[in-house]
């Protein structure tokens, strides 16, 4: 028996293009040299830089302080890559290393101090605002998604209809093959449990991403939904993204999440 294919957003094909962005990124600017992790390891006293723990060469962790994602753009770049023990990089996961340091102001401000002396902002700065061009190729993949969900459709006989049990289904009425008449909308977390999650939650926001890179946040109500809702359909029925109106408010694509900021 073949094994079910784990499906792929595009928001996942978006994100992956994004790391390759900043993998490339961090290249150019001439990444990590054994010599540059050896003084790294020199300032940290061999220890893990998160909870001043002493680690064995074959312990350690190479952790990026600020995360290689769409919502940090850190670089695998000297001055980015601290030494850390299995259990705090995990429990760090996809933190800012502020964030995740903020009650040890200690481990902290000897971390700043070194990202400040390997002059990695100041070297990154020379690629501009990483984080606005990752935005928009995020937002050029997902649409390009769109615009293939559509092609494919148009090539099925009208009878037949798309079903999703995560209530995703897009069910917009456009037929063009082109996709210009298709708001791009991206679910966070994607897939099957985003209906479940909002009917449990009875609020989502919706972050409207502009053309021109402005972003405003919408809350969105669950209160009008059922379990055999179509999250995407009740979504694509608000008189702001109906047909062209999205168009001429100037919207580039919708981001639905469950954070209430970031």
């Amino acid at each position: 028996m073949a094994k079910q294919v784990r499906k792929t957003s595009p928001g996942d094909a978006a994100n992956a293009f994004g790391r390759c962005i900043l993998s490339q990124a961090g290249t150019l600017l001439g990444g990590l040299t054994d010599d540059e992790w050896n003084r790294t390891l020199s300032w940290f006293d061999d220890r893990c830089a998160y909870t001043g723990v002493k680690l064995a060469k074959k312990e350690m962790e190479r952790d990026h302080a600020i995360p290689m994602n769409r919502t940090h753009c850190g670089l695998h770049l000297f001055g980015n890559v601290l030494p850390s023990s299995k259990s705090a990089n995990r429990k760090k996961a996809g933190k800012h290393y502020r964030e995740f340091l903020k009650d040890c102001p200690e481990r902290l401000d000897r971390i700043e101090g070194f990202v400040k002396d390997s002059n990695y902002h100041e070297r990154v700065a020379e690629l501009g605002d990483l984080g606005r061009y990752c935005r928009a190729q995020y937002r050029m993949i997902t649409g390009l998604c769109t615009v293939n969900r559509n092609y494919l459709r148009s090539l099925l006989p009208e009878q037949l209809e798309e079903t999703d049990p995560s209530g995703l289904t897009q069910t917009d009425t456009s037929k063009g093959i082109d996709g210009p008449d298709t708001l791009p909308i991206e679910f966070e977390p994607a897939g099957d449990g985003f209906r479940k999650r909002f009917l449990q939650e009875g609020e989502a926001w919706i972050t409207e991403i502009y053309r021109d890179g402005a972003q405003e946040r919408l809350h969105w109500n669950a209160r009008n939904m059922s379990e055999t809702s179509n999250v995407i359909h009740n979504l694509r029925s608000r008189p702001r993204y109906r047909k062209d109106n999205w168009k001429r408010l100037g919207i580039a694509s919708l981001r639905v999440s469950f954070r209430r900021s970031g």
